[in-house]
C-alpha cells in the first residue's frame, strides 16, 4: 500500500514549519507554488512541529521486545455471511505489548488477548508529540483497547521530535503494510490518532488519506497545517469521522484552533465531534479517548 501523502503534491517539496505550535495564518508560506521559507532545515520535506516542553503524557518504558511476525496472511476472502470481508487477512502477529522494527521504522504495539486471526480487528495508529515516544502513546490507549478489542500501534518519528512529511510518511506507509500482514486488520476501521505535533501531522496525513484511514482522532492539534499544505479542503479522498479533543487553557495551541477545525469540517459536511477539557492545558488528556473512539466507531457502523 502506498500512503497518498503531500509527497505527491507540489506543496510538499518545500520544508514545513517546525515550531512549538501552529503557524499563524498570516505566516503561512505559499507552498502550493513550491516557495516559502525552509524552516525545517532538512532535505526530507519538512516537519510538523509540536510542543517542545510540555510533554505528551508518555509514561513507562517500552513494553518489551516483540517477536517475529510469523506467517504472512492470505487473502481475506468472504466472511461467513457471504459478504466480502474487510479483513486484511494477516496472521501470525504477536499478542501482548512490545516493540518491533520494520525497515527504518521502530514502533510499539499493544494487541489485546481478545484478538483472533479469523475476526477482522480495528487498529489505531497513534502518533506522539514532540519529544514523545510511540510506546508512551500506546500506553495511553492500552486500557481502552483491552475493553473495546482493538490494536494500538505507536510509530516513532525519525527525528524523535517533529514529524517529517517525507521519511515519516514513507515509514507510516510501510507500517500500515506490516500491520496488515501481521494481524487481520479491519481495513475500514483503521484510525489515525495524533497528539500535538502528531496531531498537526495527523490532520495532513489523515485527511489526505481518508481512503486508507476510516477515522481521525486528534488532541491539541491545528488543522491549519492541512490547509497550508494544500490538503484541506481540496486534497482529501472523501469524508471520514473526525474526533477533536482540546483543552480550553492550552497556551501552546490555543483552543480556538479546535473550534475553527470543527466549524470548517462541519460546514463541509464531515462528521465531527469536539471534546473539550475545561481548564485543560496542552498536556495530553487521555479522557478524550473513549468518547472519540465511540464517535468514530458509531459513525462507521
Amino acid at each position: 500500500m502506498r500512503i497518498l501523502s503531500c509527497l505527491l503534491l507540489a506543496a510538499c517539496t518545500a520544508s514545513g514549519p517546525d515550531d512549538d505550535g501552529p503557524l499563524p495564518r498570516d505566516q503561512w508560506p505559499d507552498l502550493r507554488d513550491d516557495t516559502g521559507d525552509d524552516e525545517g532545515g532538512g532535505s526530507d520535506g519538512g516537519a510538523a512541529g509540536g510542543d517542545a516542553g510540555t510533554g505528551d503524557g508518555d509514561s513507562g518504558d517500552d513494553g518489551g521486545d516483540g517477536g517475529d511476525g510469523g506467517e504472512t496472511g492470505s487473502d481475506s476472502g468472504s466472511d461467513d455471511t457471504g459478504e466480502p470481508s474487510t479483513g486484511s487477512g494477516g496472521s501470525g502477529g504477536p499478542v501482548g505489548t512490545g516493540s518491533a522494527t520494520t525497515g527504518s521504522v521502530t514502533y510499539a504495539y499493544h494487541v489485546p488477548a481478545c484478538v483472533v486471526s479469523d475476526v477482522p480487528v480495528p487498529v489505531v495508529f497513534s502518533q506522539h508529540g514532540a519529544g514523545g515516544t510511540g510506546s508512551g502513546m500506546v500506553a495511553q490507549w492500552t486500557s481502552l483497547a483491552d475493553t473495546e478489542c482493538f490494536i494500538v500501534i505507536g510509530q516513532g518519528s525519525q527525528s524523535g521530535n517533529g514529524w517529517n512529511f517525507n521519511s515519516d510518511v514513507e515509514g507510516l506507509s510501510a507500517l500500515v503494510d506490516e500491520v496488515d500482514t501481521l494481524w487481520n486488520i479491519d481495513t475500514e476501521r483503521r484510525v489515525l490518532h495524533g497528539y500535538s505535533a502528531g496531531a498537526h501531522w495527523g490532520y495532513v496525513i489523515g485527511l489526505a488519506n481518508s481512503d486508507t484511514f476510516g477515522g481521525l482522532i486528534v488532541y491539541a492539534g491545528a488543522m491549519s497545517y492541512a490547509e497550508s499544505y494544500g490538503v484541506w479542503p481540496d486534497g482529501t479522498q472523501g469524508s471520514i469521522p473526525v474526533a477533536i479533543g482540546h483543552g480550553t487553557d492550552d497556551s501552546v495551541v490555543p483552543y480556538a484552533y479546535a473550534e475553527q477545525a470543527e466549524a470548517e469540517l462541519s460546514a463541509a459536511g464531515w462528521p465531527v465531534d469536539l471534546w473539550t477539557a475545561s481548564g485543560g492545558s496542552h498536556a495530553y488528556d487521555a479522557d478524550h479517548q473513549a468518547s472519540a473512539w465511540s464517535f468514530v466507531m458509531d459513525t462507521l457502523d
